[in-house]
């Protein structure tokens, strides 16, 4: 087992479980132990193998204590989550979901460490990945969102048209269009594609100082608007998810008859559930655990499964950021935020490279995103963001030139599934 093993494997198996559940509503737990666990012996191997050769991984990253900063709180709360976790469903939550993201997802940061890894990574998902991607879309339910969290990785491939010849670059272009208009409804979807391709285009004016500097400008904006929006929120001076209220409704056709309302407040009753919880228990500094529950609404549904699943409290939400508080309290979001913060310091200002530059502001948008969706779980959108963290924090690769990122991209991209069209 090596590093570009464990790359490959991760991409696939990380695709596997939405795949399944697609065809097989509802059974999650099992496929996602499967396919997690897995991963998770083989990262066990190679963390052997480097302790015996005595290899510091972390050494490949600038800010690598903020690296280990983050692992090590998070199997703080793990373990307390394990000490504190007494029902069933408690248990499941844990060895199928917690776990999981805790020792196979926020390690997906090491991916990024060689350039052997980066490389498999970029070459799986546009081959493998995309076919597993494909086939979800064929299998999707109604209402599900999985082809569109399964396919997320192309934010981050959008960043890289630029350093891509025609056919590559085109490819990219088709499936992230595709992407697109595939499902008009998710809004998280159309904001991402749409920032990435903006970002995508400051290449063409790189040489102008007047681009860098929005970029630097734009990253301290992105950084600082939800801490401010928090104080204000939580000070109850403004709430910026009740903004769209103030507008004019506007909604769409989702295609099957119904409307979807695109400025609907979807996140304040969330941010009240959990920080009122914390509130209630005194955890704003160090949170609930990783098996700690808020009370919801939904608690209150008695039908179908969310008798089962939310009767309890609720374990998680649809925002990264607020998952973090709610398990690890504010020290837990600000652990998280601050690889945001240092990563996109590093792409901006430490790189020889525009491709890091383009990432660093993406990351930065990204962690204002993770604010209001981006949950992370096992799955290959969260493993994306945590490899692009590693991308910018990796010294190495922010040492080459724009001409080396572009012949390493298209190095990377010369495999056989695709030979004939991307050669």
């Amino acid at each position: 087992m090596n590093f570009s093993k464990i790359a490959k494997y991760s991409v696939i198996l990380s695709i596997i479980p939405a795949l399944y559940v697609c065809i097989y509503p509802g059974k999650i737990a099992l496929i996602t132990i499967f396919c997690s666990y897995s991963i998770l012996i083989g990262i066990l191997i190679i963390l052997g193998k480097l302790q015996i050769i005595n290899e510091k991984i972390n050494k490949k990253f600038d800010g690598e204590i903020f690296i280990k900063l983050f692992l090590s709180y998070n199997l703080f709360i793990l373990l307390r989550g394990l000490y504190d976790a007494k029902s069933e469903q408690d248990w499941i939550a844990m060895f199928s979901a917690i776990i999981p993201l805790f020792l196979v997802t926020h390690f997906s940061i090491y991916l990024a460490a060689y350039k052997i890894s980066i490389s498999t990574v970029i070459k799986t998902f546009l081959s493998y990945g995309i076919i597993l991607c494909a086939l979800i879309f064929l299998f999707l339910p109604p209402l599900s969102i999985d082809f569109v969290k399964s396919i997320s990785p192309i934010y981050f491939f959008i960043l890289m048209i630029p350093f891509l010849n025609i056919k590559k670059a085109v490819f990219i272009i088709f499936v992230a269009l595709f992407c697109f208009f595939s499902d008009f409804s998710n809004r998280s979807n159309l904001i991402n594609i749409c920032i990435a391709f903006i970002i995508a285009l400051s290449f063409f004016w790189k040489k102008r100082i007047w681009m860098l500097n929005l970029i630097k400008a734009s990253r301290v904006v992105l950084l600082f608007m939800p801490i401010v929006f928090l104080i204000l929120g939580l000070s109850g001076v403004f709430n910026i998810f009740l903004l769209g209220d103030m507008m004019q409704a506007y909604s769409i056709d989702t295609g099957d008859g119904n409307k979807q309302e695109l400025l609907i407040d979807s996140r304040t009753s969330i941010y009240v559930d959990v920080f009122s919880e914390l509130e209630r228990q005194e955890a704003f500094v160090f949170g609930l655990g990783a098996s700690g529950k808020t009370k919801t609404s939904l608690s209150e549904i008695s039908y179908a499964d969310f008798d089962k699943i939310y009767k309890e409290g609720r374990r998680r939400t649809e925002s990264g950021m607020l998952n973090y508080i709610q398990w690890g309290g504010m020290i837990g979001g600000l652990v998280y935020f601050l690889l945001f913060v240092k990563a996109s310091y590093f792409g901006i200002y430490r790189s020889k490279n525009w491709f890091c530059v383009v990432l660093g502001v993406w990351l930065a948008f990204k962690g204002l995103f993770s604010f209001i969706e981006d949950a992370t779980y096992f799955s290959i959108s969260s493993i994306f963001i945590f490899f692009a963290l590693g991308i910018c924090l990796n010294k190495n690769i922010r040492a080459l030139t724009d001409l080396e990122i572009k012949m390493f991209f298209n190095k990377s991209l010369k495999f056989s599934l695709f030979r004939k069209s991307f050669n």
